[in-house]
């Protein structure tokens, strides 16, 4: 069984774990950013502290930026309160409460590897139906060559549950590939190794456009 995450996060975000990258865009925004057409329409899932949201307004773009942990999103909203961030609460496991068609970007940098197989599709789903034609899904998530790899119970394959109940989805390229199949083309797919907060890890980086053949069904 997956533990909810939601009660390890508040704990943590209680505790301020993150608050050094704060004002620190992620190098998963900076890489994309520059990609991106001028005042895009971003939605953000899993937001954490908030850092990759204001960098992207900073940019010019319109940014709804969301997180399942009430005490996260209560500090990002008291820290950048004039930035144009709208900061809400969102559990992605629900349907997402907006318009299909609506964005031309959904991002979420290391916050889809807490779930099933079968809730991690049921959300890239449920994202395709909120892109735009043409519209891009980029994340980065933990590897399957990260040294979390084993560290705790495996209760699906490649998921593995911590004794503080942390749970890591690890991702291959393998694995998005198949995630991703018949909803996106992939643009990006790469693994890197880089430092997060204090400690490197290795990443899968993908940046994926909605596909045509997905946009005729939606």
């Amino acid at each position: 069984m997956i533990p909810d995450q939601k009660p390890v996060w508040e704990r943590k975000h209680a505790a301020h774990e993150h608050e050094n990258l704060r004002h620190l865009p992620s190098p998963l925004a900076e890489l994309i950013e520059p990609k991106l057409p001028p005042h895009s329409n971003i939605l953000e899932l899993g937001c954490g502290v908030g850092r990759d949201a204001v960098f992207f307004t900073s940019k010019g773009h319109d940014v709804i930026a969301t997180d399942s942990s009430e005490t996260v999103i209560k500090q990002d909203q008291e820290h950048f309160p004039d930035t144009g961030v709208e900061f809400g609460v969102l559990d992605m496991r629900e349907p997402l409460p907006y318009k299909s068609e609506t964005f031309d970007v959904i991002y979420s940098n290391l916050a889809l590897h807490y779930y099933s197989h079968k809730q991690t599709r049921e959300i890239v789903e449920e994202i395709a139906g909120k892109l735009k034609s043409n519209g891009l899904l980029v994340f980065a998530c933990k590897s399957v060559d990260d040294f979390h790899h084993g560290n705790g119970m495996e209760v699906e394959k490649n998921i593995f549950v911590s004794k503080s109940g942390h749970v890591r989805h690890l991702f291959s390229i393998t694995y998005t590939k198949q995630l991703l199949e018949g909803l996106y083309d992939i643009d990006l797919l790469d693994v890197i190794e880089e430092e997060y907060n204090g400690k490197k890890s290795n990443l899968v980086r993908c940046i994926a456009s909605k596909t045509d053949q997905n946009r005729s069904k939606l």
